[in-house]
């Protein structure tokens, strides 16, 4: 306990985002393979000479020959960098984030490689930025036809998935940093 009464709280910030980050790009990953992509997950050596992995889910031959690499990542609205423009703006912060990180740091590289590029950044509120919408049109389009399954009711799991898994790993990350907080 410190001074004030309350228990420490052993905060595991960085171990929570992995996971959340993980998680994410898994429910991406599994829905390429049932839309039978042949998706690779933190495909190494994209980039020439380097041994940065942009690639958190990589699908050979998405169009026109290339491939297309995937980056995921979640953003908070609520940062302070963020939380104006959020409250004025739908999807800001995780377009920004798209922006201002990862098309900045890897967008070039990979698309001078050969590849495309596509930020897949989520809202920890939900909400994505540009591009998620027609990626996941698309492959649950294939998807739906190779288990002739109808298209809306493919969208909407998956959808409700990504949904689900993000909600449940922000509440664990709550509750690891704020163990009485769920206490009943």
């Amino acid at each position: 306990m410190d001074i004030f009464g309350h228990h420490a709280v052993v905060c595991n910030c960085s171990g929570d985002r992995i996971k959340r980050h993980n998680a994410i790009r898994d429910c991406f990953f599994d829905a390429c393979v049932a839309a039978a992509w042949g998706p690779v997950k933190e495909k190494p050596f994209l980039i020439s000479g380097s041994s940065e992995k942009p690639a958190d889910v990589f699908i050979p031959n998405f169009s026109s020959g290339k491939g297309l690499v995937i980056d995921t990542a979640i953003s908070c609205p609520l940062q302070q960098k963020y939380v104006h423009n959020s409250s004025l703006i739908q999807g800001f912060t995780c377009n920004e984030y798209a922006q201002s990180i990862k098309v900045k740091n890897f967008g070039i590289k990979v698309t001078s490689e050969g590849f495309e590029y596509l930020p897949v950044v989520l809202e920890s509120f939900g909400g994505f930025s540009d591009g998620v919408s027609s990626l996941v049109d698309r492959f649950t389009c294939t998807s739906s036809i190779r288990f002739n399954v109808n298209r809306s009711l493919s969208k909407k799991h998956f959808y409700d998935n990504i949904s689900c898994t993000l909600m449940k790993h922000i509440a664990r990350s709550i509750s690891s940093r704020f163990p009485d907080f769920f206490v009943c």
